[in-house]
């Protein structure tokens, strides 16, 4: 899941990164693990107030606990659904 993520949709998690914390502009977001919580995220950025780059991970929560791995994929879908409602 976070390869594919990773690899075809980088866009996407970046956009649920934004919807949940309004405000952190990101350059870069890399699925480092998924579990039945949520996922890890490299995350790269430039502040508006620096041209210095900076990285550091986060978690990104589920809405809810998933069964398995279709369920993860079926979440991930909602969160990158909802989180281009919100930017549209």
């Amino acid at each position: 899941i976070a390869q594919h993520m990773n690899e075809d949709h980088q866009e996407n998690t970046i956009a649920m990164i934004e919807n949940q914390i309004p405000g952190l502009d990101v350059d870069e977001a890399i699925i480092t693990s998924v579990d039945s919580l949520g996922m890890y995220v490299k995350v790269s950025r430039t502040p508006r107030a620096s041209d210095q780059p900076q990285q550091f991970k986060l978690r990104l929560p589920f809405p809810r606990p998933a069964e398995d791995r279709k369920e993860v994929k079926n979440i991930i879908v909602e969160m990158s659904q909802a989180a281009a409602a919100t930017s549209e």
